[in-house]
């Protein structure tokens, strides 16, 4: 594991910085429920007096340190992409973290896959590079709900800074596959459930850059062959209308003897209607005087 972490921060300036970094990562893998700074300290020291002294360290490293996360997003797929034997596709997906507070970035009352349900969560948008024999995470961006985006007070308290806006998730998620393309990785095919499938405008952003693509879309879209031309039917002057296909393409247009059965149909059925109601207005009985 000291190889890998070493090898993670690489470029991050002094060994000091490289260090705390280090400790930070091994206190997201360690066991424990909470994340945050200060939990975590107290599981990297055995020694309770260097508690805060190890808080600090991470602090500064992750808080207030001027490194760039760039140089570490980008190495980390071209290594995924190098290793990871047989990558097949590139699949988008979001993740939801469950908060008791409302103070995290992010945090509001939302639907999450994970949990299952519209809960007190924070969500965030990931890519992966993944193939028969294994995956890999190569980027995660949080999102940031529309109460969040319009609120500066709040966005001020917590240091959202003033360029992140409230990008939709299906924007998050091309952002990433841009980065991706930009940093080597290759064109895999990409996946996604119905939460992206069903957005035109993520379909689309996928056709752009020739990303080959698979993605969930809900049963009610309908879907013609490549070169179809779909249209409204024509509808004749006369006519009652055409039969009950909204969208129809020119292999399924209506043919004249099929127009001329469907009229003589609907004639035949409005002229027994008609008829009916004409006897059972005869045989009911006339109304009482007042």
């Amino acid at each position: 594991m000291g190889a890998s972490l070493e090898e993670m921060v690489a470029g991050m300036g002094r060994l000091e910085r490289r260090r705390a970094m280090e400790a930070y990562v091994t206190g997201l893998l360690l066991d424990g429920e909470r994340k945050s700074i200060e939990p975590m300290a107290a599981r990297l020291v055995e020694d309770a007096g260097e508690v805060e002294a190890m808080r600090q360290r991470l602090q500064q490293c992750v808080s207030q340190g001027t490194w760039s996360d760039e140089a570490l997003r980008e190495r980390l797929p071209r290594k995924l992409e190098a290793r990871l034997p047989e990558v097949e596709s590139l699949v988008v997906d979001d993740t939801g973290f469950s908060k008791k507070g409302q103070h995290s970035v992010g945090v509001a009352r939302q639907y999450s896959g994970t949990l299952g349900r519209t809960d007190n969560c924070q969500v965030a948008v990931s890519l992966h590079l993944a193939g028969t024999r294994g995956s890999g995470c190569i980027g995660m961006r949080r999102y940031l709900p529309e109460e969040w985006a319009t609120d500066a007070a709040r966005r001020k308290a917590a240091g959202v800074p003033e360029t992140v806006g409230a990008l939709r998730k299906w924007e998050l998620a091309l952002a990433q596959l841009d980065d991706a393309l930009k940093w080597g990785v290759r064109k895999h095919v990409v996946l996604a459930d119905a939460g992206y499938g069903n957005c035109r405008e993520f379909r689309e952003g996928l056709t752009a850059p020739c990303l080959p693509y698979l993605v969930a879309v809900p049963g009610q879209h309908k879907v013609w062959p490549p070169g179809a031309t779909p249209h409204l039917p024509v509808k004749k002057a006369g006519a009652y209308g055409c039969p009950r296909t909204r969208f129809v393409d020119d292999t399924q247009a209506c043919s004249p003897g099929r127009l001329k059965n469907w009229r003589a149909s609907c004639l035949r059925r409005s002229t027994a209607a008609s008829a009916g109601a004409r006897a059972a207005a005869a045989r009911s009985p006339p109304p009482s005087p007042r």
